[in-house]
């Protein structure tokens, strides 16, 4: 398949996904089972693949690369950040802890996509992404809030719906830092995993991309030739 409609195809089913996840579930302002987790990281893994199928020299004209950086900031500032606001005026806890779950794999792709953009290789990307959204599962978060506060640890961590669903009940202190510590382990594993094992999942994509430019190239040189 052609890198072009490699990504064109990813876009359209991360599209999709996301669309039919917020219908089912997006009013929902808990995660309900650990299916309803899983479900919502469809989109996430399909968005994160169609950044890493980018071609970044297709965004070398026409300042694409700014207006993407941009765009994504403008999304993140001008809908995210006034929901998140809205929330914290209603004092509505829960649909603060909603947008708050959206925002945050938001950055993460956005940071993925920086990195593609500016010239990083695919493996680099879903590095970044597979890494970070798992530090986000991990509930680092709860442990850092907890600390900042300056209060002991809660014996029972009953808030971490994300924790509940995969353990089957309500963690207790020692398991919720288990439970962190697993997950940062498992995103060092994915930071130090070699290119060659991500390229596999790219199918290829780099190494006919990689022909396709030096074809160009190639027809470049010549033409210039032709014209001394």
């Amino acid at each position: 398949m052609r890198p072009a409609v490699r990504t064109a195809v990813l876009a359209t089913l991360a599209v999709v996904a996301a669309g039919i996840v917020w219908w089912v579930s997006g009013r929902q302002h808990s995660i309900e089972n650990v299916w309803t987790l899983l479900a919502s990281l469809i989109p996430f893994i399909l968005a994160a693949e169609t950044i890493a199928s980018l071609q970044p020299y297709w965004f070398r004209r026409g300042r694409l690369v700014e207006i993407c950086a941009l765009g994504a900031f403008l999304v993140v500032f001008c809908f995210l950040v006034p929901k998140i606001f809205a929330a914290a005026l209603d004092d509505d806890f829960n649909r603060l802890y909603s947008w708050m779950r959206i925002l945050v794999p938001l950055l993460i792709l956005c940071l993925a996509l920086m990195l593609r953009l500016g010239g990083a290789i695919p493996a680099a990307t879903r590095r970044v992404s597979y890494a970070g959204i798992l530090v986000m599962l991990s509930g680092i978060e709860d442990l850092a809030f907890q600390l900042l506060r300056g209060k002991p640890l809660a014996d029972r961590w009953d808030w971490a719906d994300h924790m509940t669903v995969r353990l089957g009940h309500v963690a207790s202190r020692n398991e919720a830092l288990a439970f962190i510590v697993v997950h940062l382990l498992l995103a060092a594993l994915i930071l130090f995993l070699p290119d060659r094992f991500w390229h596999r999942i790219g199918g290829g994509i780099r190494r006919r991309s990689g022909t396709v430019r030096q074809r160009t190239v190639s027809v470049r040189q010549r033409a210039a030739a032709r014209t001394r």
